[in-house]
């Protein structure tokens, strides 16, 4: 059945028309979330600003109070003789600190006899501005059993603030105090000194702020959409335990605590939020307060313990935002509308030389080259698209030849890779005479059709002579210096039995005219019926020896250079005696360098607890546990390098 016609101008009208439309929407989603978080944002910066310039104001007249303090310890110690004196010194003092409303230096019980039990003396600065003073201690105000007294008394260094209380014996107002101990001269605390400041100033300063200042202006669409509720914003203080210290509610000030007003539904934020406030942190969260969805931001008042927050409604943060995005939308909407009609009409005049161009090239591709083209009016893109189809008619042909002989030119090229790679594994031992005395197995697998990785092993005069190496590069020139070592080894082992006078002329053969400066990293060995092993080593990775009593290690070798690069090098030669059981187990950097997807490298320390794992098997299954250890490893990924191992297990006479 043939498929149904669609025109390409009407489709095309319908993409852009799509495209437009998610585009849109989707813009219109990032400008709705850019818009709601810059204004949260904005809000967030402007409560935190709120906060910061509170908790500075409070924090200098907390300073304040503390330096002045200390001074007047240090005045009060020249009159501990004369405790008459104090008198006018608390009250000097307090008529030099405007932000103190009292001060008392109160004594230990007795401390004076002739003042009797409790002395107290005391400073304190009225509404009017007027100063009096008098002895506050009795038994109707027993100061040692009050908190700021106890805590002040103990204190071992620096000084204290107390908790909030209410002063119905001096002041008559809610008070907090900076406490500093009283000290003779022998070091003994016998009183403490305290500065009052009053929490009622505290609550007025807060109230001067405009907190609900950076929200209105906005957007317009608050000023219709929120209620001036909801506009305004407030400020609370919380003590060390939680008790309001600062709060609209007057009601609520010293007589209630934070967690009293917890969502009966059980809202963890609100008491997340308490609980951060109270451990001194700094921050912002979202919860129901007095059942109204807000955001409350907090900061700490560390020279008291206390902490801050200012609560907005949620709504009146985050509808601006919402209300712009929709706003944007339908502008969006209209626009996409105006201009559908547009791109319908002139799409479908635009693409009618199309029409022209198909039927001409229908011919062409059955085969017609010689196909006359239409000739175009515009000189635009569907021109040049015709100069185009005009200049492939023209090469189309010559391509074709050109690639049928670059086929037949791959296809020998592949056959011939094929046929080295077969040579080049049939230059390999595939097995070893049968015998009781020794058991071995080696495998290469190249990275490319043909590779640079050896490996050799024969029997002569009862010995089994083996070696293994890699050669520097790949592909088809590392096969060939492959091939010349492998052939060199077998020449020159089959005159001698010295490994290290093997490996010199070895090595003087390929460093002769190395013009490619190639070279081959090379371990070669002689391993006899008794175990004896002698063996040279040529810049290659020390191989593993696993023994019969599960210990592993390394086998001891001195790296020399590699073969092939310093003609005339005076190679070592080195011994070792295997005992029965034993697996000696060679490699290339093939193995140690495998890589996975992330690009990590198998490594040493996996090659060794391969080895590890493989332990106690024959050379055959040796070999295959490793492979499978490191094809898990890399787990799919193509191989980077030629990958040859060797397993030699001694079985002793």
């Amino acid at each position: 059945m043939k498929p149904h016609f669609h025109s390409f101008s009407g489709r095309l009208t319908r993409s852009i028309l799509l495209v437009m439309l998610v585009t849109m929407t989707i813009v219109s989603f990032l400008i709705f979330m850019f818009s709601a978080g810059g204004s949260l944002a904005m809000m967030k910066d402007h409560y935190q600003d709120i906060l910061s310039i509170t908790n500075e104001q409070l924090e200098g007249m907390l300073n304040l109070v503390e330096t002045t303090s200390m001074n007047n310890v240090d005045e009060i110690h020249e009159h501990l003789d004369q405790p008459d004196n104090l008198y006018p010194v608390l009250a000097n003092e307090l008529k030099l600190n405007p932000h103190i409303v009292g001060m008392a230096v109160a004594f230990v019980p007795e401390h004076y006899q002739d003042k009797g039990y409790w002395f107290e003396p005391y400073a304190h600065r009225n509404a009017d501005g007027t100063i009096y003073t008098r002895q506050l201690g009795s038994a109707s105000h027993d100061y040692t059993q009050a908190e700021w007294y106890i805590q002040g008394i103990q204190t071992k260094a620096g000084g204290y603030w107390s908790e909030p209380y209410y002063d119905d014996t001096g002041a008559q107002e809610i008070l907090c105090s900076y406490v500093l101990p009283v000290k003779d001269n022998q070091g003994k605390a016998i009183g403490v000194f305290c500065a009052d400041i009053s929490l009622t100033s505290l609550t007025e300063r807060v109230k001067e702020f405009k907190l609900g200042a950076g929200i209105s202006h906005l957007s317009f669409f608050s000023r219709n959409l929120l209620s001036k509720e909801e506009l305004d914003a407030y400020c609370f203080i919380l003590s060390r335990n939680g008790e309001f210290l600062v709060h609209p509610d007057p009601n609520r000030i010293l007589h209630d605590n934070y967690f009293n007003h917890r969502n009966p539904k059980g809202s963890s934020s609100y008491e997340e939020i308490g609980i951060k406030m109270l451990a001194g942190e700094n921050g912002n969260g979202v919860t129901r307060i007095d059942g109204v969805k807000s955001m409350v931001f907090y900061t700490p008042l560390k020279h008291t313990g206390w902490s801050a927050a200012v609560v907005v409604t949620l709504r009146s943060v985050i509808l601006p935002g919402i209300m712009l995005g929709i706003f944007i939308l339908l502008l969006q909407g209209l626009g996409l509308l105006i201009a559908a009609f547009f791109f319908r009409s002139s799409i479908k005049r635009d693409t009618q030389p199309l029409q022209y161009l198909v039927r001409s090239t229908n011919e062409v591709a059955k085969g017609h080259f010689d196909t006359q083209l239409p000739e175009l009016r515009y000189h635009d893109e569907i021109h040049q698209l015709r100069d185009s189809f005009e200049n492939m008619q023209k090469s189309l042909t010559t391509y074709v030849n050109e690639l049928t002989e670059a086929t037949s030119k791959q296809a020998a090229i592949e056959s011939e890779l094929h046929i080295a790679s077969d040579i080049q594994n049939a230059m390999l031992p595939k097995t070893l005479p049968e015998r009781v005395d020794m058991d071995i197995f080696a495998s290469l697998t190249p990275a490319k059709t043909v590779g640079g990785d050896l490996y050799d092993f024969f029997i002569k005069d009862h010995q089994l002579f083996f070696c293994i190496g890699d050669v520097s590069g790949k592909g088809v020139p590392a096969a060939m210096v492959m091939a010349v070592t492998s052939t060199l080894f077998r020449t020159l082992a089959a005159k001698d039995d010295q490994p290290a006078a093997i490996m010199d002329t070895l090595n003087n053969s390929l460093a002769a005219n190395n013009d490619s400066l190639m070279f081959v990293t090379l371990f070669f060995g002689i391993l006899d019926q008794a175990g004896h092993l002698t063996y040279c080593n040529a810049g290659h990775d020390a191989p593993i020896v696993l023994g019969p009593d599960g210990k592993e290690e390394y086998l001891p070798v001195d790296s020399n250079v590699a073969a092939g690069v310093m003609p005339d090098f005076q190679f070592t030669q080195q011994e070792a005696q295997l005992s029965p059981g034993t697996t000696l187990f060679l490699f290339t950097d093939g193995l140690t360098e495998a890589e996975n997807a992330q690009h990590e490298l198998f490594g040493m320390d996996r090659t060794f607890e391969a080895a590890k794992a493989a332990m106690g098997s024959c050379p055959a299954e040796f070999v295959q546990k490793v492979t499978t250890a490191v094809h898990a490893f890399v787990n799919g990924a193509d191989q980077s390098d030629d990958l040859t191992m060797m397993a030699i297990k001694y079985l002793g006479l």
